[in-house]
């Protein structure tokens, strides 16, 4: 049986943990994995609960974490080298940053026949300095020369990295996310569960958002939309779903607006089936993303999902057939269309049931397992 090393920086709540976990458990049968992983950062919340619930034991690497620190990430890379000397994986694929960087050096200068990264995301929009974005794609452009291959998870990245000429095209292969949605579809018992947790009627309208509230995750715009519609709509409630290190700042701008009976931070919430019972839409103001978690799986419980167009957003949605999205960060193009759904002027139970079977068919964790088999077998 082979043996795959796979990296990742940091088990933290999002689609690059559901990702390596379900990898890890669903080619156990065929592929000895060995998964390595750092530490989350304080303002970070663990999703170490979703590999407990695999019984995948991941090997953890105090030193790696996603900030930038050169004397801890020297370490964690020697630590790496040592694992990857020692355990002598025939594969080694590494997730997310930071770990594409120490992980694919370490498996070069240990021999490792096989070498892939995946790019869940990227830095390349929003995150840092021109000058820091210019030596971070030199980096990849580096690191790609030593990879078998690259993983895109959308069209649309794919587009991004090739015009950075990151790496030529050839090498760059797109394999779509791939979830187990039975962690989040609603149950017959889930109904209004959420509701009552939060103050929330069942005549409110819910409008929420899922995710980190972390700058890349724009939720000022969240906030713009929340204030236009609370005007127009008095029973319009907006939850948002998570935490992160600008959490206080959004509050603090929350009371500055005086929402705060409108919009409420409810902190991450680890089982999700109860929120996706009750939200009514769900909405995503990012600056940039790779393919949106939260949005996948609003899809597959047959929420109505309105997005800024950005990552592979457009990839999996047909503007106003299963969702919508919009080229501009403008809070009037989410209000006029969410004022049209709440009106009843766009039929919804039609996009909803077209965002069910988009999310089903085309990110289901089958599918994501026999694409990657496909890709370790060079087939």
């Amino acid at each position: 049986m082979k043996k795959i090393a796979r990296i990742i920086t940091r088990l933290n709540i999002g689609g690059p943990t559901i990702h390596t976990v379900l990898l890890s458990d669903k080619l156990k049968d065929e592929y000895e994995t060995v998964l390595i992983a750092g530490k989350i950062e304080s303002h970070e919340s663990d999703m170490s609960y979703y590999a407990d619930k695999y019984n995948v034991k991941p090997v953890y690497l105090d030193k790696m974490s996603r900030e930038l620190r050169f004397l801890a990430d020297f370490f964690a890379f020697w630590e790496l080298f040592k694992i990857l000397r020692k355990e002598k994986p025939d594969i080694v694929h590494t997730h997310t940053a930071k770990a594409g960087t120490l992980g694919r050096i370490a498996a070069f200068l240990a021999g490792v026949p096989e070498i892939y990264h995946t790019f869940h995301g990227n830095i390349f929009k929003g995150y840092f300095s021109p000058l820091k974005t210019r030596i971070f794609i030199l980096i990849e452009k580096i690191l790609a020369l030593i990879s078998t291959e690259i993983i895109v998870i959308s069209e649309q990245q794919k587009k991004e990295i090739a015009s950075l000429k990151i790496a030529p095209l050839s090498k760059l292969k797109i394999v779509k996310l791939g979830f187990d949605f039975e962690n989040v579809l609603p149950r017959k018992e889930d109904k209004n569960k959420f509701r009552r947790k939060f103050g929330y009627s069942e005549e409110d309208i819910l409008i929420g958002i899922v995710g980190r509230i972390t700058a890349i995750k724009n939720h000022f715009l969240f906030l713009d939309i929340a204030e236009k519609l609370a005007k127009k709509y008095p029973n319009a409630k907006f939850p948002i779903i998570g935490d992160g290190d600008l959490r206080d700042e959004i509050q603090a701008q929350i009371k500055k607006r005086n929402l705060a009976e409108k919009v409420k931070i409810t902190g991450f919430i680890t089982e999700l089936n109860p929120v996706y019972a009750d939200l009514d839409y769900v909405l995503l103001t990012s600056k940039n993303e790779g393919t949106p978690v939260a949005l996948i799986e609003a899809m597959a419980c047959q929420k109505i999902v309105l997005s800024s167009n950005v990552g592979g957003v457009s990839d999996f949605i047909e503007h106003g057939e299963s969702g919508f999205y919009f080229d501009s960060f403008v809070p009037d193009d989410f209000v006029k269309t969410l004022s049209e759904l709440i009106d009843g002027k766009i039929k919804k139970s039609i996009i909803s049931e077209k965002a069910r079977e988009t999310a089903i068919k085309t990110f289901g964790s089958e599918r994501l397992v026999n694409d990657i088999r496909k890709i370790y077998r060079h087939a």
